[in-house]
């Protein structure tokens, strides 16, 4: 009867490590496609400031933001109570790492939408502007989350690898608040009609590369913290 009483409510340690290695390869997968995204981005963006199918290069690479987004969005949410209940040990700010995941999900929906309608012709300024708006804004509001990825354990905590990995997710989620805010701005300065599309295609320019930067970051941490458990 002891014994039994003893197992309920509770789950072996292999269990645990198990959902944080799942929980791992999950965000890992979502920050490759992010990464993706991000390239395509500044690939785009380039192609666009060098003249070639602006408008065209501009609604692609809003596609392709909002879908980096969606997919890192919906990675992270898929593992919403691994991060969010119990990590190391230790609370996480639920309402920090919850507001942010949605708004980057919700935010990378919009603009995939936004980016087709921008291809049909539909407002294509008014719209890609909004978009560079919005996106820099969710980046901003989801420097949380990034961040919280460095609260998932890790067999050796205090690893070289490790804490250079922790720091780099530390400095990626600064370098994403930063163009996060500085999208929001030329996305405004865009819709007050000032050099419209050379501010659109920068803004998406740095989107890209701030992306790419905090999906780099945060897949190196993960697989960093996975060899932990080899």
């Amino acid at each position: 009867m002891d014994n039994l009483g003893n197992t309920t409510g509770t789950r072996p340690p292999e269990f645990d490590r198990q959902e944080r290695e799942r929980s791992m390869q999950v965000v890992t997968a979502g920050s490759l496609v992010e990464a993706l995204g991000g390239v395509a981005a500044v690939v785009l963006s380039v192609l666009g400031l060098a003249g070639i199918a602006r408008q065209t290069m501009i609604a692609i690479a809003i596609i392709s933001i909002g879908a980096a987004l969606l997919f890192a969005g919906g990675a992270l949410a898929s593992r919403y109570t691994q991060f969010a209940s119990r990590v190391s040990g230790q609370r996480v700010d639920e309402v920090e790492f919850g507001g942010g995941v949605g708004v980057e999900f919700l935010v990378g929906a919009a603009g995939v939408v936004m980016g087709v309608l921008i291809l049909l012709g539909i407002a294509p300024l008014t719209l890609s502007a909004v978009s560079v708006v919005a996106f820099g804004g969710g980046l901003l509001l989801s420097t949380g989350a990034t961040s919280a990825v460095n609260q998932l354990g890790e067999a050796f905590p205090y690893d070289r690898r490790v804490r250079m990995a922790r720091d780099a997710v530390q400095g990626a989620a600064g370098v994403q608040a930063l163009v996060g805010i500085g999208a929001a701005i030329l996305g405004i300065l865009a819709l007050l009609g000032i050099q419209p599309y050379t501010l659109l295609l920068v803004a998406l320019l740095g989107l890209g590369g701030g992306i790419l930067i905090a999906a780099s970051a945060v897949s190196g941490r993960m697989l960093v913290g996975m060899r932990g458990f080899r």
